[in-house]
């Protein structure tokens, strides 16, 4: 068992630098020996919050993973996580405590909402097998920066809709995967900014903007025409992929807003069932029935709808019971907890299994580990999206991704794949 642990933990995990907390001297050993007999060697100690926040301050190299007990006195285990946010420190974090999964669980949210980095939940006693288990989920901090420098980058309204004004707004394209066949069935249009200063810049930095200044629906009606011609490009190049693009809320209101739709997706020779119009459930509807009469046309001409984020917004089983939906996107925050929160695992299990009753079909989002990916196909999911399957990509780029995926095989140009991926 040791010499598994170890050949699995050999990259990147040994080149880790590890902080333990814990004001047990014997838990501190214990977890401490423990990452040492997998063959991590860059392991410090401290015996408090305190301790830990000076260690952390004049280490000459980075702490990559801190591993904190939650209960300790002076400073604790919630405390050192909320000053870690507070410092904007780049550290993961690994929470230990003999207390229950569900408050694991809230202090792992907790851990989220902070804005740091966590990658699971371990209850005592600490062993070799659970530490991989969660050392499983770790992603390098430099795969989240370019996220980290769009929040940190201030844009006016004025200068998105310049951009806008010069065409450099475009949609990138994550592609959608079929867990029961491995096969690539679509892929969701995310609006990027190509800055003729600042390089590619994503959604955190321009959209808050836009949504102050009332004109959100001008970037929406953009990256809907743009997807649409992808989308057509796919089909001529005997592709069978749909696209899949966000809806405003807002934009429902107008009751030409189906007939627009329509004539664009159509004009742009893609046909209204390769398009999925995927409604924010983190954005309230305010005019009901306008909404429904939008979304009602567009299913009957042949339209997808999927609500999106479901979980995480308003009124999730009302809005499933009056609109016409024919897909749920699970949030990526279920999905990162579900990995070590049995809690959540039975939240998503629930949520697959009330839209299998009303005959929806399920797409989890932000899936970025094979555990993850086999969880999800394990509780029944229909698809799947994540950085596992592809990073978001311009239209040219994902037409020669999946040319070169026919390339390398027979039949479906679209199912390559379930080997690479299930290992099967």
């Amino acid at each position: 068992m040791i010499e598994l642990v170890s050949e699995k933990l050999s990259v990147p995990y040994r080149n880790l630098r590890y902080l333990v907390v814990d004001d047990d001297p014997d838990q501190r050993y214990l977890i401490a020996r423990t990452l040492n007999t997998m063959g991590l060697a860059n392991v410090s100690e401290a015996k408090s919050g305190r301790e830990a926040l000076e260690v952390l301050a004049r280490a000459e190299e980075p702490v990559d993973v801190v591993i904190s007990d939650l209960q300790m006195p002076d400073i604790d285990g919630m405390e050192l996580v909320r000053k870690l946010g507070e410092m904007g420190l780049p550290v993961s974090v690994i929470l230990v405590s003999a207390l229950d999964d569900v408050l694991l669980g809230s202090a792992a949210t907790m851990t989220q909402a902070y804005g740091v980095r966590i990658i699971g939940t371990i209850g005592k006693p600490v062993t070799r097998d659970k530490v991989f288990t969660v050392l499983r989920h770790y992603v390098p901090q430099d795969a989240v920066v370019e996220s980290s420098l769009d929040k940190a980058f201030p844009l006016e309204p004025e200068q998105a809709l310049a951009g806008i004004s010069a065409g450099q707004f475009e949609p990138f394209f994550q592609p959608k995967v079929e867990l029961a066949t491995g096969r690539v069935v679509g892929a969701e249009a995310l609006a990027r900014w190509r800055h003729p200063a600042y390089g590619l810049l994503g959604p955190e930095t321009f959209l808050p903007a836009l949504t102050r200044a009332g004109y959100l629906d001008e970037l929406s009606w953009i990256i809907l025409a743009l997807a649409a011609l992808e989308g057509g490009r796919w089909c001529s190049a005997g592709l069978n992929l749909s696209v899949a693009v966000n809806v405003s809320a807002t934009s429902l209101a107008d009751p030409n807003y189906a007939e627009a739709v329509t004539q664009i997706v159509g004009g742009q020779g893609l046909e209204a069932n390769r398009m999925t119009l995927e409604l924010t459930e983190s954005e309230a509807i305010r005019n009901v029935a306008a909404a429904l009469e939008n979304l009602t046309r567009l299913r009957m001409r042949g339209f997808g709808l999927a609500i999106d984020d479901y979980g995480v917004g308003y009124s999730s089983m009302q809005e499933l019971s009056r609109m016409p939906f024919t897909e749920l996107k699970i949030d990526r925050s279920f999905v990162t907890a579900a990995a070590s929160s049995e809690k959540h695992r039975m939240m998503i299990a629930h949520t697959i299994e009330v839209a299998r009753l009303l005959g929806l079909k399920t797409v989890a989002e932000g899936v970025e580990t094979k555990a993850e990916m086999q969880l999800l196909r394990n509780l029944g999911c229909d698809m799947i999206q994540g950085f596992l399957i592809a990073e978001p990509m311009d239209g040219r780029e994902l037409l020669r991704w999946m040319l070169a995926r026919r390339a390398n095989t027979t039949g479906d140009p679209a199912a390559p794949t379930a080997e690479r991926l299930f290992g099967t």
